[in-house]
């Protein structure tokens, strides 16, 4: 029997109270000891049918949001890093696991031709490969898969990165490597922050990568992908923000996004400014 028809028998059977239990509980993610440890369970975040659904997804996306002019409203976390570093009429912008680029796209809606870009995004080999060979570089967009490289030239002036570190090997050097970045700003968002911190194994579907449907020329149907991610210690990361400089401001996100048997982790924002 397929899950999906599992999955319409309990919600026709149970009531209510108890279908929101049998949620939680199937919820629930196992903890492992570390990263390596989950990995080995784990499909990978170098699947290479996710590099091509979330590549092919923003270049459907940056076409898109020229005609439709429509954002949804978690588009607006760009915005707000955005606003915490707008003084001048040119912005160089690190986006730390920015994708294809989507971030760029929804910043140059938002702020049109009035503010020139020099937007860098840090990925994996494979999504720069990919993104390249679709054509998705501009004379503002770049894409490089090395954080020193991205950072050569220039004065950077808003490091951003948005539920990227958690999903690396090493969350912490990645987060230290940022913080060390000489920009006047940065802003994590979409990042597991718990006192009861721990590595899981996250499970989610091609589809659920990137905005919007699966594009059909691909011929990638969907499917269940998985891979390690770490739910972060408070203290540790703002420990790190701090070497920054000033956090003026944290942000509530989303609540239990993740729910391990070391309890749920909500998603959290900072902004923090060199001082």
């Amino acid at each position: 029997m397929k899950s999906s028809s599992i999955k319409l028998i309990i919600k026709e059977c149970l009531p209510p109270i108890l279908l929101k239990f049998v949620k939680k509980k199937l919820r629930i993610s196992a903890s492992y000891s570390s990263y390596e440890d989950a990995m080995k369970h784990a499909d990978g975040y170098d699947d290479d049918d996710l590099t091509r659904v979330v590549v092919a997804k923003g270049k459907r996306f940056a076409d898109d949001i020229t005609t439709t002019k429509t954002l949804d409203l978690l588009s607006m976390r760009t915005f707000v890093g955005l606003a915490s570093s707008i003084n001048k009429t040119k912005l160089t912008v690190i986006d730390f696991g920015g994708a294809a680029g989507t971030h760029y796209f929804t910043a140059k809606s938002l702020l049109t031709d009035v503010i020139e870009l020099d937007w860098r995004v840090v990925e994996t080999s494979a999504m720069v490969a990919e993104a390249k060979r679709q054509g998705l570089e501009t004379d503002e967009l770049h894409f490089f898969d090395s954080l020193d490289t991205a950072t050569e030239k220039g004065d950077i002036d808003l490091v951003f990165a948005s539920g990227a570190i958690h999903y690396t090997p090493k969350p912490y050097d990645f987060l230290t490597a940022l913080a060390s970045v000489n920009a006047s700003v940065l802003m994590i968002t979409r990042t597991p922050i718990t006192d009861s911190p721990c590595v899981i194994l996250q499970h989610s579907t091609l589809s659920s990568n990137g905005v919007g449907e699966i594009p059909k020329e691909l011929g990638i149907n969907d499917k269940s992908i998985s891979y390690p991610a770490t739910m972060m210690d408070r203290k540790k990361v703002e420990s790190i923000l701090l070497s920054f400089g000033e956090i003026t401001l944290k942000i509530v996100e989303d609540k239990a996004v993740h729910i391990s048997n070391k309890g749920s982790c909500d998603y959290w924002g900072y902004i923090v400014r060199r001082v």
